[in-house]
């Protein structure tokens, strides 16, 4: 359980069967206080200091709960599952938007009972994402379209837009992802009103 933890931090039950670690101990760990559960089928160690996303980065794992993290890097093994919109502006540091509920997309439709996480079906490419601990969170500019199609306040939008300018915005690539979106007419015309005419 310690390697898993040192090399995971949060961790599925999934993974730490695959290491040979059964589910009872698990159980016998958590109820002698040395696991804390963060979400159903989540943990991390009691001596590991808790971080602000721990319930996102369990969500997150759990879509894929008996892969690890180093599995689901790589290029060629990008499953397209992403931490997205007001999620993403909030850990990027963009606009005024709160971390909760979770917005994670993903290419194919995930069925769950969390109650704070809100899945979309939408296509994300590997070079749309950066890990950040350890999850992948759309880029500044894939963050600022998924705003928009996912209806946020244009006002909020602009102030986050507002910020990534701050932070070193491609508008190149902004207005070049707006245009790809594949968005509907509303959407489009909120994007060329925000982003510019050209999107």
């Amino acid at each position: 359980m310690n390697e898993l933890s040192a090399s995971e931090g949060v961790f599925t039950t999934a993974q730490a069967m695959r290491l040979g670690i059964p589910r009872n101990v698990l159980a016998k760990a958590r109820e002698a206080g040395k696991l804390v559960r963060i979400a159903h089928g989540a943990y991390r160690m009691a001596g590991t200091p808790a971080s602000q996303l721990d319930e996102l980065t369990a969500a997150w794992k759990l879509t894929d709960p008996a892969k690890m993290t180093h599995e689901r890097v790589p290029v060629d093994a990008w499953d397209g599952i992403a931490v997205a919109g007001n999620t993403a502006a909030s850990i990027l540091g963009i606009g005024d938007f709160y971390l909760s509920p979770y917005r994670i997309l993903a290419p194919r439709r995930i069925n769950s009972r969390n109650v704070e996480t809100r899945f979309g079906v939408r296509d994300i490419s590997r070079n749309e994402v950066s890990f950040a601990s350890g999850i992948p969170v759309t880029s500044i500019e894939r963050t600022l379209v998924d705003l928009v199609l996912d209806g946020e306040d244009p006002s909020l939008v602009e102030d986050a837009l507002s910020d990534a300018r701050e932070k070193g915005l491609d508008e190149e690539r902004l207005i070049r992802l707006a245009a790809d979106a594949g968005a509907s007419a509303q959407a489009k015309r909120k994007m060329a009103r925000i982003f510019g005419e050209e999107a």
